[in-house]
This record gives structure tokens, sequence and C-alpha cells, in this order.
């Protein structure tokens, strides 16, 4: 689930891991693929990996989600240049 609130504000559930962030961009891994959060002056206000959710705070502007695409896409380039 995702709630975001006014730009500023987002919720997420269903987080495994974040797998980077900085101000400008925060990559996550939840359950039902990669999630790409951008924007400026973000920051994670909250992290619970027991319950899988985080809470992000600053100018969000773009939310791209990969889905399982992303993995798929990364095993087929992998095969082709062993």
């Amino acid at each position: 689930r995702l709630t975001l609130e006014e730009q500023k504000s987002l919720l997420i559930t269903g987080v495994r891991k974040v797998k980077s962030f900085d101000t400008k961009e925060i990559i996550l891994e939840t359950t039902k693929g990669g999630l790409i959060i951008k924007g400026s002056e973000l920051g994670i206000t909250n992290l619970n990996l027991d319950q899988s959710e985080i809470e992000i705070e600053g100018q969000i502007d773009i939310l791209s989600y990969s889905g399982n695409r992303a993995r798929d896409s990364k095993g087929m380039w992998e095969r082709l240049f062993k």
C-alpha cells in the first residue's frame, strides 16, 4: 500500500529492504518488486522492517514501480553475456 499526502509525506507497506537512499532517490525492494522514489530533500522518518513499513518525507516527484519485471530482464541479460 502506498499513501501519498500532498507530495510531501509517503507511507509504504510491504517493504522488504532499502537498497539505497540519498536526498534525491530512494530505492526499495517490496513484496511486489522494486520501487524507486525520486524527488528532493528526501528523508526516511520511520523504518520498521518487522512490520514492513517505511515513512518518507520531502518533495516526492516520481514513484516508479518495476514489479517483478526488473528481475526477469536482468536474468536474461546475465544469461546473454555469460
